[in-house]
């Protein structure tokens, strides 16, 4: 599989309250097993999606059969939605990396919710927004910045985005897929880090311990 920087589509734990309780409060629930695809490259979207639990893979595939992933969503973040959106064919895939349980968005939902309640048009156009920004940090991130700046910041914001601000739930694969470096140059880095104490890493999931010093290497150019 090819590296390619991790474009940031979706939104873990930042979905404002009002949204989030939207999604969570839709009856309409479908499991989807690991491996199974959610929708692919080329369709056109009828929906986008919120994952209430699981995690699933955003990737593009080349016309000779390579692969890019782009992003890892976890449970409580949206997406898909671009192509919803836009209505163009989708120009990603989606596939459960666990088993997964998701919420279709149609446009009768979400015309109904803004019909109801207006101002949640205007926080997803503040989703929007927030896409279009962290796409270019991520594009400033994987041109300019040291492997270990790219490293340190995925982790900060992938800890972030899952809320208690200290846990990531990957591996050095995806780590490595995100930011565009090898498997072997995420081991030797994350290793490093391990020995200066800045984290500990388990199975599938690394802690961070010294934040600061983290956010002082991710700050390097």
């Amino acid at each position: 599989m090819d590296r390619m920087i991790h474009f940031v589509e979706s939104y873990g734990s930042g979905l404002p309250q009002n949204l989030t309780g939207l999604f969570e409060g839709i009856n309409y629930v479908r499991s989807v097993e690991k491996g199974v695809e959610i929708y692919s490259q080329g369709e056109k979207a009828e929906s986008f999606f919120y994952l209430k639990r699981g995690r699933v893979r955003i990737y593009m595939t080349s016309e000779n059969g390579m692969e890019k992933t782009l992003s890892i969503i976890s449970k409580g973040a949206i997406f898909g939605e671009a192509a919803f959106f836009d209505g163009r064919p989708r120009v990603s895939s989606a596939i459960a990396l666990q088993r997964a349980e998701i919420v279709p968005i149609t446009r009768d939902i979400l015309e109904n919710a803004f019909r109801t309640h207006p101002e949640l048009a205007l926080e997803m156009l503040r989703l929007q927004a927030l896409t279009i920004r962290m796409l270019s940090a991520q594009v400033d991130s994987v041109t300019f910045r040291r492997a270990e700046s790219r490293i340190a910041n995925f982790m900060l914001e992938a800890a972030y985005e899952r809320g208690d601000g200290k846990t990531v739930f990957t591996t050095q694969e995806e780590i490595g897929s995100a930011v565009g470096v090898s498997r072997i140059t995420v081991s030797r880095i994350i290793n490093e880090f391990s020995r200066q104490g800045y984290l500990t890493t388990g199975y599938g999931k690394i802690i961070l311990k010294n934040k600061k010093a983290l956010e002082e290497i991710s700050s390097k150019a």
